[in-house]
């Protein structure tokens, strides 16, 4: 490229640009060092509340009452009156024996007492006569005892006579397999014109269950049952054997095996009176209403027991981690360096955590972002949407499982 100079003052100002703008492409660039931002994290405080034991067991439901409805007489099966798996009520009609034997007995019997009671009206006439005329000299001794012992074994007759006849019309009544109490019925295990009820093996014919209310019984350890007499002697409360204080297990609550709420409540209604010696356990039984009949028995349930009431630290159970050395959270400090915490822990409630050493509600806890906490990185510390501050409060529960 040329370039037409005509004036001397700008061609020198022309060569002064030239010369710099040379020496400027040729000077080597630099790069300066810039820090990177703290790392974004989330934290949040630990939460003290008071936190109430529980003992937990898990066993199976059973029902109050279950009854094995038996033909206790020999006949051919007439009728079955209900539909299986249907609830009954007491004293309704469930099966019919064919009735026409025993009632052919019962009017025989009937009849046979009818002759016997007319038998010993007249031997009672004649025995009173004998009676008056030995009295009077005009009979002989002989003819009045003979007499009177003809009386008494008319009388024996008239009673041997009403007790045949009252078997025959029980035989006649156990034609008739009635409920013996409210409940749910099995389908019958014996059809209609099948021979029931044979000698020295009765017959089963269903079987019948009351689930109102049920039962969870559980075999409570002995260390369990320890702490729990010593809360007893703590409050002064004398007990017999196998009795049971007031408040002393008495509240109970029950969760199915799938879920995770104590939604159902109950009560302790019976301890056994001793320890079984050769499994070091004590069997307590609870009971629940269950008007609903939603518990059905066989179903495999957990069951609860309160205890004490204290204050613990709670924290998030996903900001707990793990490591050879055991459990720990980390924690941002007041200059915002993150820093480790060895914890122990204890049971879980919900999304939290017990904690039992190694926390205090004041300190900020990460929960999110610990990919990017490093122990002694300084970090920018923004706290939970929601999060609790350190306060304190009530209403939380642990246990310990079983």
């Amino acid at each position: 490229m040329r370039i037409a100079v005509h004036h001397p003052a700008m061609a020198r100002a022309v060569a002064v640009a030239l010369a710099a703008m040379s020496v400027t492409g040729c000077k080597p660039k630099t790069n300066a060092y810039a820090p990177p931002p703290p790392a974004e994290v989330t934290v949040a405080h630990a939460i003290q509340k008071q936190v109430t034991n529980y003992l937990e067991y898990t066993g199976t439901i059973e029902p109050f009452q279950t009854v094995d409805l038996r033909a206790r007489v020999q006949g051919f099966l007439d009728q079955v009156l209900f539909k299986p798996g249907s609830k009954v009520g007491k004293g309704d009609l469930l099966f019919v024996i064919d009735k026409r034997t025993y009632t052919a007995i019962v009017d025989r019997l009937e009849a046979q007492v009818a002759a016997n009671v007319a038998a010993f009206t007249g031997a009672e006439s004649d025995a009173r006569i004998a009676e008056e005329l030995a009295v009077q000299r005009a009979g002989s001794e002989i003819d009045k005892i003979t007499k009177v012992a003809r009386r008494e074994s008319a009388r024996a007759a008239v009673l041997a006579a009403k007790a045949e006849l009252e078997q025959a019309r029980l035989d006649l009544e156990f034609c008739e397999v009635r409920a013996p109490l409210d409940g749910r019925i099995t389908k019958n295990l014996v059809d209609v014109g099948n021979l029931v009820g044979t000698p020295g093996l009765p017959t089963l014919l269903a079987t019948l269950v009351c689930s109102r209310p049920v039962y969870v019984t559980v075999d409570v350890s002995e260390s369990d049952l320890l702490s729990v007499r010593r809360q007893r002697m703590a409050k002064d409360i004398h007990l017999e054997p196998g009795q049971i204080a007031p408040g002393e297990w008495r509240p109970v609550d029950l969760a199915i095996a799938a879920g995770t709420d104590f939604a159902i409540h109950g009560r302790v209604d019976y301890v056994d009176p001793a320890l079984n010696p050769q499994t070091g356990t004590i069997r307590v039984r609870c009971r629940f209403d269950n008007e609903d009949e939603f518990l059905l028995p066989g179903l495999f349930v957990r069951v609860r027991f309160p205890m004490a009431t204290e204050p613990a630290i709670l924290a998030p159970d996903i900001a707990l981690l793990s490591d050879q050395a055991g459990r720990y959270a980390l924690v941002v400090d007041e200059r915002d360096v993150v820093q480790v915490r060895h914890v122990k822990i204890g049971e879980l409630e919900g999304t939290l955590r017990i904690v039992s050493e190694g926390l205090t509600p004041a300190e900020r806890i990460v929960v999110n972002g610990l990919q990017r906490a490093r122990p002694g990185a300084t970090v920018h510390a923004t706290l939970q949407a929601g999060a609790v501050q350190p306060a304190d409060g009530t209403g939380v529960s642990t246990r310990r499982d079983k």
